[in-house]
């Protein structure tokens, strides 16, 4: 009934006849990415797969974290097994968290131990754009981008000043602070400091009666830009947040604490076609595990990054670019607190050298890239990529591509240490991919669309299962076939702004013939916002279809599910807004995930139910 009321309300909002309006396709060839070949450059230069989210379509839809933009986009699951102070998982084009590479404010933020990233905390109120690229780029940024790049700026380049303060359902609340502009003629500085703080909620189907699950957390970011001289600049950002998350085991109410930490400094050099970009960065990550009671002694796991990246890009003349770069990262790790083991090896290092070119033959466009990694623990590897694009008529680009890429096996992966049940495999080979894709982009008067046809098909995927003795340990078993069309359109029906995307895929286990797990077959998100004088509305409908809890030949199946956002904004001056937001308006009672840490069969993570909040911001 509810998927019903949904569909119904969703369709008599864009059946009105679409009025003719102009959308403006140079403000969409203008918008600058990095993700596409680590340098600024305009998306229309790229033949990637990019969507590009900046600040005024966050604040549109009045988004808590990054997760709430990602899971509209096309292409993109997110699977939460809670709050968004818990673990989740981000499936982009089927490929997992550990297969995707995750950036803020260009430094790698996937676990050396665990290969996922956690952005779940971010608030959205720091984050200025996101862009994510579908589509392997191992052969620009190494391992882990099988299924892309997700990469979200903190740093604002307008003048702002700003409280934000938000209370809602849960008990929940957040107070933030930004604040960015010149600090001298040469100089730029901002801020960012974010609090926030949830009692819950009952996040298992099998959690006690009245037993809420919470979070908080501290975030705080800065940066520094510094004008040397005409050719030369200098910047430097750091970013914390130390956060506290409960979560539910077999026996008892756990919490996780997390103390991350990232600094980068840069030199940049620029001269006439000539860019150069050296980069410094240290990250460390400090998780500490126990039970919310603090009864037991805390198990302790840290792991810190250290990275050197040098950028050099040239614009030859008016129809080819080269750019080529040099990266070295090294990782260290250590179990500490009550755990007794430590990895059997707790650093490694690698080296990768790459090269790009964009060769633009007005109508047609070629894209080349090559890179060679050298990892201390599992040896070499080398990727590529190729594509061609053509532009029709000014107003559909056509383009063809194919490119490899790899996922390393973390530390937990090669050197967990060995316990009655399970222990790490140091001889396991990195996993490795190929991806083909088509893509139609085009401009019209009344709308902007893209569609995508891809096929990945990945080998020697890390599996974790029990031997014949009942140890668990990773091998190199697994053979998985993803291939799949994305869909997404943006167009105007009177007031409303129509953002439309669909995601059809069949992610399936090459050897056995299965679905794999926790991946819909089907994903749609429809978004509208309309704007009348003072009041900014947006709804925002999202459709997960039904995915297995494991990859075997007769699953248990999750029910498909449908949740529904609104949000409402008024100014009452050029300064003051005043926010109120209701999420799972319906209150769709559904499941996000199975819990597979529990002894019963019948236990699974639930979405949050219907919640409220209200907030203003004051901008001075």
């Amino acid at each position: 009934m509810k998927k019903t009321l949904v569909a119904t309300a969703i369709f008599a909002l864009y059946s009105p006849t679409i009025l003719a309006q102009q959308v403006d396709s140079a403000d969409v060839d203008e918008t600058m990415v990095v993700t596409a070949n680590r340098f600024a450059q305009p998306i229309s230069s790229t033949l990637a797969n990019i969507s590009v989210i900046e600040r005024q379509d966050i604040e549109a839809i009045q988004a808590d974290s990054a997760l709430d933009v990602l899971k509209t986009l096309p292409g993109v699951e997110v699977r939460q097994l809670g709050t968004k102070g818990n673990a989740t998982s981000i499936y982009l084009r089927g490929a997992t968290s550990a297969q995707t590479l995750i950036l803020v404010d260009g430094v790698r933020i996937n676990s050396p131990t665990s290969g996922g990233g956690s952005i779940g905390l971010i608030p959205a109120f720091a984050i200025e754009k996101i862009e994510v690229l579908r589509g392997p780029k191992a052969s620009v940024y190494g391992a882990d981008a099988v299924g892309g790049v997700i990469s979200i700026t903190t740093v604002p380049q307008d003048n702002v000043h700003e409280v934000s303060l938000t209370g809602g359902s849960n008990y929940y609340h957040s107070e933030g602070f930004r604040s960015s502009g010149e600090i001298s003629e040469s100089t730029r500085g901002s801020f960012v400091v974010n609090n926030e703080a949830s009692k819950g909620y009952a996040i298992s189907t099998l959690s006690p009666k009245g037993e809420d699950y919470g979070y908080k957390s501290q975030v705080v970011f800065g940066s520094l830009q510094h004008d040397i001289s005409d050719n030369w600049s200098a910047n430097f950002s750091g970013y914390n947040q130390n956060s506290s998350s409960e979560f539910l085991t077999s026996t008892s109410k756990d919490e996780t604490a997390v103390d991350f930490y990232s600094v980068t400094g840069g030199l940049n050099f620029t001269l006439d076609a000539f860019q150069s970009s050296l980069q410094i960065s240290r990250s460390n990550d400090a998780q500490g595990t126990r039970d919310a009671a603090k009864t037991r002694a805390e198990a302790t796991l840290e792991a810190q990054r250290n990275t050197v990246s040098w950028i050099n890009s040239y614009q030859i003349n008016s129809l080819l670019n080269v750019t080529g770069g040099l990266d070295y990262y090294q990782e260290d790790v250590n179990r500490g607190g009550s755990n007794t083991t430590n990895y059997a090896k707790a650093d490694r290092n690698n080296r990768g050298i790459f090269a790009t070119s964009s060769l633009n033959l007005d109508p047609v466009i070629i894209e080349a890239s090559i890179r060679n990694d050298d990892d201390s623990s599992y040896g070499s590897n080398t990727t590529w990529n190729l594509a061609a694009g053509v532009n029709i008529f000014d107003v559909v680009t056509a383009s063809l591509s194919h490119g490899t890429a790899y996922r390393a096996p973390t530390f937990n992966d090669l050197y967990w240490p060995a316990d009655p049940y399970s222990s790490g495999n140091p001889n396991l080979k990195p996993e490795t991919s190929e991806s083909t894709e088509f893509t139609l982009q085009g401009f019209q008067t009344w709308s902007s669309w893209n569609i995508s046809l891809y096929k990945t098909n990945i080998k020697d995927m890390i599996a974790w299962a029990p031997s014949a003795s009942g140890l668990w340990q990773p091998t190199n078993i697994d053979k998985a076939e993803i291939k799949g069309i994305e869909a997404s359109i943006e167009f105007d029906t009177w007031l409303i702004h129509h953002t439309v995307s669909g995601d059809w895929k069949d992610p399936k286990n090459k050897q056995t013939g299965f679905q794999l797990a926790d991946r819909a077959k089907q994903n749609y998100s429809w978004i509208g916002t309309a704007n009348w004088q003072d009041l900014q509305t947006s709804l925002i409908a999202n459709y997960v279809g039904e995915r297995p809890e494991s990859s075997a030949a007769s699953p248990n199946m999750m029910d498909a599910y449908i949740t529904v956002d609104l949000a409402l904004k008024y100014s009452f001056t050029d300064n003051l807004d005043a926010r109120f937001k209701v999420n799972n308006l319906l209150d769709e009672d559904y499941e996000t995930a199975k819990d597979t840490n529990s002894f019963s069969t019948d236990e699974y993570f639930k979405g949050a139910e219907r919640s409220y909040y209200a907030g203003i911001d004051y901008r001075f």
